[in-house]
C-alpha cells in the first residue's frame, strides 16, 4: 500500500502523538499519510514539520476532518490538501474549537446530575487540542468509572445516550464547500453502504460538490470495496482511502493493507491539478 489518507493524533481523539504516527507509517512502509485530526490542524502541522527536520521519507498531506449532519444523522467529510492559512477555514476551525469546549461542558454537566463525579478542569487538562468525548472516556475510566474508552462510551456517553449533546457538527454543504474555499477535495468517510439513504445521500453531495468517497477502509471488507470503487466509477468519484486509525480501536491499525495504492493517489492527485 501507498498512501494512509485518514489518520488521528492525540491532538483530537487519537491517543498518539504526531511523531508516534510517523514510525508507524514508515514501519508500514508508507510513502504519503494524512493526519485528519477532528477541527483541528496542530497535529498535521506538527508531523509536517518533523519529517522536515529529521528528513524522513514521507510525505504529510494537509487534513482535517468534520462532522456534518443531514437528515438526522451525521456524516464524516474529510479535507485533503487544505490551505491551512485560509481565512474561512480557520475561522470555521476556531469556532468549532469553541462550541467543543461548550458541549464537552454540558456533556461533564448532564454526567454530574447523574452522580458521576468529574470536572471540566480534568477534562480539559487531558486534551491537547480539539477536546471531545474520547477525553471524558479517558476521565471516567480515571475516576474508576470505566474499565476502557469503548465501556465509557457504552455506559454513559454513547450518540443512543447523550442524544443533541454532542460535538458541534456542520452542514453537509457548509463542510464541503468550507473545503473547496480551502483549495482541498472533499471526500466522504466510511459510508455507510447499509443505510436505505446512502445512494438518495451521495447524490445529494455530489450536486454540492462532493469529491470522493473512501473506498479502503478497515471498516468494510473487500467485497465493501468493490462495490465502493463501482459506485465511485458510476458517478466519476475520486477514490481514496485510510486505517482511520486512533490508537484503540481492536483490528484497525496503519498498516500496508489500509490505504491506498500508488495508481489511486495518482488519479487523486490528477483530478486537483
Amino acid at each position: 500500500m501507498f498512501a494512509d489518507l485518514h489518520i488521528h493524533t492525540d491532538y483530537s481523539d487519537g491517543i498518539y502523538s504526531p511523531e508516534s504516527i510517523i514510525k508507524k507509517s514508515l514501519k508500514a512502509k508508507l510513502t504519503k499519510i494524512s493526519i485528519t485530526d477532528h477541527d483541528i490542524f496542530l497535529g498535521n502541522l506538527e508531523a509536517r514539520e518533523i519529517a522536515k527536520k529529521k528528513k524522513y521519507k514521507l510525505e504529510i498531506i494537509p487534513g482535517v476532518e468534520f462532522s456534518a449532519f443531514t437528515q438526522n444523522k451525521e456524516i464524516h467529510i474529510i479535507g485533503l490538501f487544505i490551505d491551512f492559512e485560509n481565512y474561512k477555514i480557520l475561522n470555521l476551525v476556531n469556532d468549532l474549537q469553541i462550541r467543543r469546549k461548550k458541549t464537552v461542558k454540558n456533556i461533564i454537566n448532564h454526567l454530574n446530575k447523574k452522580a458521576v463525579n468529574i470536572s471540566y478542569e480534568e477534562v480539559l487538562s487531558l486534551a491537547k487540542g480539539s477536546i471531545g468525548r474520547p477525553h471524558i472516556a479517558h476521565e471516567l475510566i480515571n475516576k474508576g468509572y470505566a474499565l476502557s474508552i469503548n465501556d465509557a462510551f457504552d455506559r454513559y456517553i454513547s450518540n443512543n445516550i447523550l442524544g443533541d449533546v454532542r460535538e458541534p457538527s456542520l452542514s453537509i454543504k457548509n463542510a464541503i464547500k468550507v473545503i473547496k474555499d480551502a483549495g482541498g477535495i472533499s471526500v466522504y468517510a466510511h459510508p455507510n453502504l447499509t443505510d436505505k439513504n446512502f445512494f438518495n445521500d451521495l447524490r445529494e453531495m455530489k450536486e454540492i460538490g462532493l469529491d470522493g468517497i473512501e473506498v479502503s477502509s478497515p471498516r468494510y471488507g473487500l467485497s465493501r470495496q468493490k462495490e465502493l470503487m463501482e459506485i465511485c466509477n458510476k458517478l466519476n468519484l475520486i477514490k481514496s482511502g485510510g486505517s482511520d486509525f486512533h490508537g484503540f480501536h481492536k483490528g484497525i491499525d496503519i498498516e500496508p493493507k489500509n490505504g491506498i495504492n500508488e495508481i489511486e493517489f495518482k488519479n487523486l492527485i490528477r483530478s486537483i491539478e
